[in-house]
């Protein structure tokens, strides 16, 4: 046993210890060392798989985030469509709806002005038959004598119409 300073060094124990763990190492080597690789080398598949797996669920998902925004533009554009097709549907019924009004509108002017002239053509009668009715009574008094009213009334009747050809 030697002394150097403090620390006394003893070659006995240390060759001892060396030849120890020589031992030691030849025995965890010859039962474990196979078994732990073999745990390292499965680990290390999995690990390998796991991450295939990872990059192929990636690559999966982002092909359809691709799909699903190919049909989103594909929905865009289709609602696009239905939205074009919606307004020019309803500028035709505008349109629809204004020659419709102005359909009616006319037949209402028209049907105006067919009771316009019936009421004229009806008043101009009755005036007419006024005029015979006051011709007559003015002319049995001027003439102060009775005249068959038939005969006085076709008189006059000709007579007023003579006057209507004149305008």
């Amino acid at each position: 046993m030697e002394s150097v300073g403090l620390v006394n060094i003893d070659f006995r124990i240390m060759l001892a210890t060396v030849v120890n763990f020589i031992i030691f190492f030849l025995i965890i080597k010859k039962f474990f060392y196979q078994k732990v690789k073999d745990m390292m080398a499965k680990r290390q598949e999995e690990i390998s798989s796991e991450i295939n797996a990872a990059s192929k669920s990636n690559q999966s998902a982002k092909e359809l985030k691709a799909d699903y925004e190919e049909k989103i533009a594909e929905i865009h554009k289709k609602e696009r469509e239905i939205i074009r097709e919606a307004n020019l549907e309803a500028q035709k019924q505008h349109q629809e709806i204004i020659a419709t009004a102005k359909d009616e509108a006319k037949a209402i002017i028209d049907k105006a002005m067919l009771e316009i002239n019936v009421e004229k053509e009806r008043a101009m009668n009755e005036v007419k038959s006024n005029i015979v009715d006051l011709s007559l009574f003015a002319t049995e008094k001027v003439i102060k004598q009775t005249i068959d009213k038939k005969q006085h009334a076709k008189l006059v009747e000709s007579f007023i119409e003579g006057v209507g050809d004149a305008k």
